[in-house]
Protein backbone atom coordinates (compact mmCIF):
# COMPACT_ATOMS: atom_id res chain seq x y z
CA UNK A 1 0.00 0.00 0.00
CA UNK A 2 1.19 3.48 -0.81
CA UNK A 3 -0.05 6.50 1.10
CA UNK A 4 0.31 10.00 -0.29
CA UNK A 5 -0.99 13.39 0.80
CA UNK A 6 -4.19 14.47 -0.92
CA UNK A 7 -5.87 17.81 -1.42
CA UNK A 8 -8.87 18.09 0.88
CA UNK A 9 -11.88 19.80 -0.73
CA UNK A 10 -12.83 23.06 1.01
CA UNK A 11 -16.31 21.83 2.07
CA UNK A 12 -14.70 18.77 3.71
CA UNK A 13 -12.10 20.95 5.47
CA UNK A 14 -14.86 23.26 6.78
CA UNK A 15 -16.84 20.26 8.02
CA UNK A 16 -13.79 18.88 9.83
CA UNK A 17 -13.21 22.24 11.53
CA UNK A 18 -16.88 22.44 12.53
CA UNK A 19 -16.83 18.89 13.92
CA UNK A 20 -13.74 19.58 16.02
CA UNK A 21 -15.17 22.90 17.21
CA UNK A 22 -18.54 21.46 18.15
CA UNK A 23 -16.92 18.70 20.21
CA UNK A 24 -14.21 21.04 21.56
CA UNK A 25 -11.46 18.78 20.25
CA UNK A 26 -7.98 19.91 19.31
CA UNK A 27 -7.13 16.75 17.39
CA UNK A 28 -9.01 14.04 15.57
CA UNK A 29 -7.94 11.34 13.11
CA UNK A 30 -10.63 11.40 10.44
CA UNK A 31 -11.38 8.45 8.17
CA UNK A 32 -12.99 9.02 4.80
CA UNK A 33 -13.80 6.89 1.79
CA UNK A 34 -13.24 8.63 -1.54
CA UNK A 35 -14.92 7.23 -4.62
CA UNK A 36 -13.49 7.14 -8.12
CA UNK A 37 -15.63 10.15 -9.02
CA UNK A 38 -14.11 12.17 -6.14
CA UNK A 39 -17.02 12.00 -3.69
CA UNK A 40 -15.93 12.03 -0.05
CA UNK A 41 -17.78 9.98 2.59
CA UNK A 42 -17.11 10.48 6.31
CA UNK A 43 -16.58 7.21 8.17
CA UNK A 44 -15.42 8.19 11.65
CA UNK A 45 -13.24 10.41 13.79
CA UNK A 46 -10.82 8.73 16.19
CA UNK A 47 -9.59 10.68 19.18
CA UNK A 48 -6.41 8.58 19.09
CA UNK A 49 -5.97 7.53 15.48
CA UNK A 50 -3.49 4.92 14.30
CA UNK A 51 -0.71 6.41 12.20
CA UNK A 52 2.52 5.00 13.67
CA UNK A 53 2.68 2.37 10.89
CA UNK A 54 3.57 5.10 8.38
CA UNK A 55 7.23 5.72 7.39
CA UNK A 56 9.38 7.46 10.02
CA UNK A 57 9.52 10.80 8.17
CA UNK A 58 5.73 10.84 8.01
CA UNK A 59 5.18 9.90 11.66
CA UNK A 60 7.72 12.51 12.80
CA UNK A 61 5.81 15.21 10.92
CA UNK A 62 2.46 14.07 12.30
CA UNK A 63 3.80 13.95 15.87
CA UNK A 64 5.29 17.46 15.52
CA UNK A 65 2.05 18.87 14.10
CA UNK A 66 -0.06 17.34 16.88
CA UNK A 67 2.35 18.51 19.60
CA UNK A 68 2.45 22.03 18.14
CA UNK A 69 -1.36 22.25 18.04
CA UNK A 70 -1.76 20.86 21.55
CA UNK A 71 0.77 23.40 22.80
CA UNK A 72 -1.13 26.26 21.11
CA UNK A 73 -4.47 25.15 22.53
CA UNK A 74 -7.98 25.24 21.12
CA UNK A 75 -8.23 28.95 20.42
CA UNK A 76 -5.82 29.05 17.45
Amino acid sequence: MTCTPVEIPEPVARSIAAYLGELRLIYGAFDFAVTDDGSWYFLECNANGQWAWQPAETTAGIARAIADQLEKGPDT
